[in-house]
């Protein structure tokens, strides 16, 4: 796999745990987790047009 699709995989992963951490009332961490995620997908986008 590349660099780009692992990326997107580890981040969806991230956006999912944050959104279920959102749900609970673990209000910072759910928000950071949120911005981590978002952005290793915009990373990931980057890694994927370098690529092509």
């Amino acid at each position: 796999m590349k660099t780009g699709k692992i990326l997107l995989i580890i981040g969806l992963i991230t956006v999912a745990v944050g959104a279920v951490l959102s749900t609970q009332d673990i209000e910072p961490y759910a928000d950071y987790t949120l911005v981590a995620g978002a952005v290793l997908v915009v990373l990931s986008g980057s890694f994927r047009m370098r690529g092509k």
